[in-house]
């Protein structure tokens, strides 16, 4: 797409031609070229709510409390999300995230991974204490 819009600014190629020869749509490309849509962005759809910033901090957290052996579940990682957008008021208590959220949340931060309890803790969680 990048290309394709170089090669009509700067060389005066015309939209439906460049859109062939780069294998791109013709709308996406004459909308970024009319200035209704910035040449960089490449997702469609509403930016996130939190900023990269704030959610690498987010992220900074997650990542401090597993490492001293706390790891949070799918849920909790949510309802603390819903939690620090309404302190940052950029969401209201009756619209927290949803798993959807998290999911796009965990593509935008592919270092994050999600383990399942490791099977001999939860054996050692079994097993009555011993006297």
């Amino acid at each position: 797409m990048t290309n394709a819009f170089r090669a009509v600014k700067e060389q005066q190629m015309s939209v439906s031609k460049a859109s062939i020869q780069f294998g791109v749509p013709t709308t996406s490309l004459r909308q970024r070229v009319r200035g209704r849509v910035d040449p960089e962005v490449i997702s469609s759809g509403p930016s996130p709510v939190l900023s990269q910033e704030e959610e690498a901090m987010f992220v900074d957290h997650l990542k401090f409390m597993a490492s001293v052996g706390y790891g949070y579940t799918r849920m909790e990682v949510v309802n603390m999300a819903s939690e620090y957008a309404v302190c940052l008021h950029k969401r209201d208590k009756e619209h927290p995230f949803s798993m959807k959220w998290f999911e796009r949340f965990m593509k935008r931060w592919p270092e994050l991974n999600v383990s399942k309890l490791e099977l001999c803790r939860w054996l050692g969680l079994k097993q009555p204490a011993k006297r």
